[in-house]
């Protein structure tokens, strides 16, 4: 009996701490700080929304690996993609960058749909990979609003939702 008065009295005490001394405690900070998608989309060469086909070459020690991603659409950067780069009759890619570190929202499932922000895979990845697209910046997902934003920064048009945060 006076072991659980003591239980209750214990975890009120840790409860009224917690609501009084809570707002002196800083506000937690992203530990991957995100670039503003004006940024983002200028920054990238190749924006296009699609679906994760396949995973592979999964890296067990950088944990990086790459995709096939089926193109739904291409939102920038269409005529920089080259038919070399184009898998499977035209309408899948493949994209590496999976993984690093440097980017925030790197990490997909099969069967997940994205905006991708993409650059030309660069010379030092080797030739093996030179045909590919690489992350630029986070994945997004979709949604109406996503997708009016991103297309509203390829047109180089204000932000539909100017204070709502992608």
């Amino acid at each position: 009996m006076a072991s659980q008065r003591t239980l209750r009295a214990g975890r009120a005490a840790l409860l009224l701490a917690g609501l009084v001394l809570a707002p002196l405690w800083p506000p937690c900070v992203a530990s991957c700080p995100e670039k503003n998608l004006e940024d983002r989309e200028e920054e990238a060469n190749v924006v296009l929304t699609g679906t994760v086909d396949e995973i592979f070459n999964m890296d067990p020690v950088h944990k990086t690996y790459y995709c096939k991603v089926r193109v739904w659409r291409y939102l920038k950067g269409k005529s920089s993609i080259n038919r070399v780069i184009l898998l499977d009759g035209g309408n899948k890619v493949t994209i590496g960058g999976f993984g690093n570190p440097r980017i925030c929202d790197n990490q997909v499932a099969t069967g997940d749909t994205r905006i991708f922000f993409l650059n030309l895979a660069p010379e030092s990845v080797g030739l093996d990979h030179k045909n590919e697209l690489m992350l630029n910046s986070s994945l997004m997902r979709i949604t109406l609003r996503n997708l009016e934003e991103v297309e509203h920064c390829v047109e180089g048009e204000e932000p539909v939702h100017p204070t709502w945060k992608v």
